[in-house]
């Protein structure tokens, strides 16, 4: 039997040493120039910097895309897919008109394919037949953004650019709420603590999770997608009636908000491709646009039942949710065909803004149609 030489032994050591901190050197170099290459992609095709644009611009919404408008480089104010600042001073003769949502108002895949979003062909569309009247419709909706957030936005932030009419529409990213953690918590901090939820500026500092979503490369290749389905964070047979009531408060808070401030509010139920998601079901989902529809019943705001109008054609989504560009149209065409005979109206009275003439309240919802959902199409 051989004897043992510390010598030998301690030579092995090293070498194995070695071996390793090669082998992880290359493989962070390796990393590095994926990494790199996967930044200069988004560069080049997606026109994203190389650094991630500061976009954790207010201390009370922690998601990872910022809350409309993201303040620029120059200190004014950009709400999404506009080149141009918007001032809060609004001009006497403008209709302004802010779209609130999650990703589905936000139309970013949409957007980079077309360069349109539906709040910009809204806006398109009701300027080209409508005289008397400036109007701009800004787009106002967050990746991820739910009731929670949106509501933060209306009372610090949106409400500051002096809106005659807010378009809501959330209900995905509410009613997912339910199946993440053990249950439903009033502020949704069950869904939105997850690191892979939080703003990029927060994301390193609280754990491994978030610093791997650091990595553009890794966020491409899916790791999210991963990270969010991993074992422990969903619970899919949760009941989504537990977050129904924060739904509906949330809901009810805003449209306080744009009664308070003399903003028209119109609520509007959320289209759904009817394909099976990951967790959420068809009834959860169905449940969470009824609600709306009752909200406005009670609250006597306005109603567009997006969801039937809308239909459930493959060729308007890219999945489940989204839209593709067919889509947006679409969903700008039901809008303005709703929207046209209301502000046509108020232009004719000589009462651009509309949400302060109660006593047209009524006469507009006749004019504009189906702002409750059709008799000839219940829901399943």
């Amino acid at each position: 039997m051989p004897r043992f030489s510390p010598k030998i032994f301690g030579r092995g050591v090293a070498w194995v040493f070695n071996l390793l901190s090669v082998n992880i050197l290359v493989f962070c170099l390796l990393f590095l120039g994926v990494e790199f290459a996967a930044r200069g992609f988004s560069y080049l095709v997606n026109g994203k910097s190389i650094f991630r644009q500061k976009s954790f611009i207010t201390p009370w919404i922690t998601t990872y895309d910022y809350p409309p408008p993201l303040i620029g480089e120059d200190g004014k104010p950009y709400f999404r897919h506009r080149s141009v600042p918007t001032s809060a001073e609004k001009p006497d003769n403008m209709l302004r008109i802010i779209a609130v949502g999650g990703s589905t108002t936000a139309n970013e895949n949409a957007f980079k394919l077309t360069g349109v979003d539906y709040s910009l062909a809204l806006e398109k569309n009701l300027s080209e037949t409508i005289s008397g009247v400036a109007i701009e419709v800004l787009n106002a909706g967050g990746v991820g953004y739910s009731t929670a957030q949106s509501l933060i936005n209306i009372e610090f932030r949106l409400i500051e650019y002096r809106p005659d009419i807010i378009l809501l529409m959330h209900n995905i990213n509410d009613c997912s709420v339910n199946f993440f953690g053990e249950k439903v918590t009033s502020d949704y901090s069950n869904k939105y603590m997850k690191p892979y939820f939080l703003n990029p500026a927060l994301q390193g500092t609280l754990s491994f999770t978030g610093f791997l979503t650091q990595s553009r490369f890794l966020v491409r290749i899916g790791l999210l997608d991963v990270l969010v389905n991993k074992r422990g964070d969903l619970n899919p047979d949760a009941d989504y009636d537990a977050g129904i009531r924060f739904f509906r408060r949330n809901i009810a808070s805003i449209a306080g908000i744009c009664r308070e401030n003399k903003i028209r509010l119109i609520l509007l139920s959320q289209p759904y491709s009817m394909k099976p998601h990951a967790f959420v079901s068809e009834k959860a989902f169905l449940a969470y646009d009824q609600v709306i529809e009752e909200i406005a019943e009670e609250q006597e705001i306005e109603f567009l039942d997006m969801f039937s109008e809308f239909g459930h054609e493959d060729k308007y989504f890219v999945d489940e949710f989204h839209y593709s560009p067919e889509g947006i149209e679409r969903f700008s065409d039901i809008l303005f065909v709703k929207l046209k005979p209301m502000i046509e109206g108020a232009v004719n009275r000589g009462t651009p803004n509309g949400a302060t003439d109660s006593a047209a309240s009524e006469t507009d919802r006749n004019r504009m149609g189906v702002f409750r959902r059709p008799e000839s199409a219940p829901r399943q």
